[in-house]
């Protein structure tokens, strides 16, 4: 595959792009993003968009979640009716997963386009290195472990950057909050029939004393030891609130998304996911929560462990309840067309949402920095 001519603006019109993902609704779907096309201080403003993307997680792989150093058990929440379940928080997600995964997609889309022109005169970019960088900020002994884990590496101007925000760096003047909000992945089954123990031996430990989690630290020194899993096939339900985004990085945080193949702890061995959308609200505010559909289900259901299409249901029937405040996409098959995108057809997803952000990165500049 050339990608010779992947650059040419001329080849592609994000429109026809759009129109095979959102169908007949493309014309509204349009209407509602944001058009950026010039700096300007009104950009930095909040605009009242907000696409609700809904998400069901489908865990291919058992799936290690917790959220707490100190604890070594699957985490789980409380609900109204009683059940207990697996539960995913946003932190996990979004930053854990969906944002790696935009960077993975903007350096190989880098590393084939660097020589281009285009690139170096309309982007300006020399040279991207923009990464997630965790770091411990140096410390005495006896306080190193009251000091949170903090990320620089952020080059502050890249669809990554502006989607998902940075705080402010040194020298900076101002922080750029994530136009990407999420709260919780709550699961429908409750733990008795999605949560397993696995035991483990580690073939490489000279000891032989078996490894339990609930083991005083002393006792964990053998061969053996045990996870709590999620099972296959448990699904999570949850929302995604997209903000003010233009079509073209609208485009793309959505087929980041339905690329995230993997979640949770020890994820070169498990933690493998499927994701769905089988909805998305366009609309001028936030509706709906991931606990909200999933006490819905677990109402009507009694717990019972439903398949994934069954689940799929039931959150488009949840997405129709907003019908009418918005424009609804309601597309089984949204994921697959999200990820049959051509090299060339997300290679101009990405040139246009680069050039949105860098509106929105002058725009902010403007608001912020002048007059000053």
């Amino acid at each position: 595959m050339s990608s010779q001519s992947n650059l040419n603006p001329k080849e592609l019109d994000l429109d026809e792009i759009a129109r095979k993902i959102f169908g007949e609704k493309v014309e509204e779907v349009a209407k509602w993003c944001i058009r950026r096309e010039k700096e300007g201080k009104h950009h930095a403003l909040p605009k009242g968009r907000v696409a609700n993307v809904f998400i069901v997680i489908e865990p291919v792989s058992r799936l290690i979640i917790r959220h707490e150093q100190e604890t070594t058990d699957v985490t789980t929440i409380p609900t109204y009716l009683g059940y207990i379940v697996p539960a995913i928080l946003n932190t996990k997600f979004q930053s854990g997963a969906v944002r790696r995964q935009m960077l993975a997609i903007l350096h190989e889309w880098y590393s084939r386009n660097k020589d281009k022109d285009i690139v170096k005169s309309e982007l300006g970019i020399d040279d991207y290195t923009c990464a997630m960088r965790p770091y411990l900020r140096r410390q005495p002994p006896q306080k190193q472990a009251q000091i949170p884990e903090e990320f620089e590496g952020y080059c502050g101007n890249c669809p990554n950057c502006l989607i998902f925000g940075y705080a402010v760096q040194e020298g900076g003047s101002y922080n750029v909050k994530s136009r990407v909000e999420g709260d919780i992945y709550v699961s429908v089954v409750p733990q008795e029939q999605s949560i397993v123990s696995v035991t483990f031996n580690a073939v490489d430990d000279i000891g032989k004393t078996p490894y339990r989690p609930e083991a005083p630290e002393e006792a964990r020194t053998g061969a053996l030891y045990e996870f709590r899993m999620v099972e296959v096939g448990t699904p999570f339900v949850g929302k995604l609130a997209l903000r003010d985004m233009t079509l073209a990085e609208l485009l793309l945080t959505l087929a980041t998304v339905t690329r995230t193949t993997r979640i949770g702890g020890r994820k070169t061995h498990f933690g493998e996911i499927k994701m769905h959308v089988p909805a998305v609200l366009f609309s001028k505010y936030e509706v709906g929560s991931g606990y909200e559909i999933a006490h819905s289900i677990l109402s009507k259901h009694k717990g019972k462990r439903l398949t994934i299409e069954e689940v799929v249901n039931e959150v488009v029937e949840y997405a129709k309840n907003f019908e009418n405040q918005g424009v609804l996409v309601v597309d089984r098959e949204l994921r697959d067309k999200l990820r049959s995108l051509s090299e060339a057809e997300l290679d101009a997803i990405i040139l246009q949402a680069w050039k949105d952000v860098l509106v929105l990165k002058q725009s902010l500049e403007l608001f912020v920095c002048k007059g000053k």
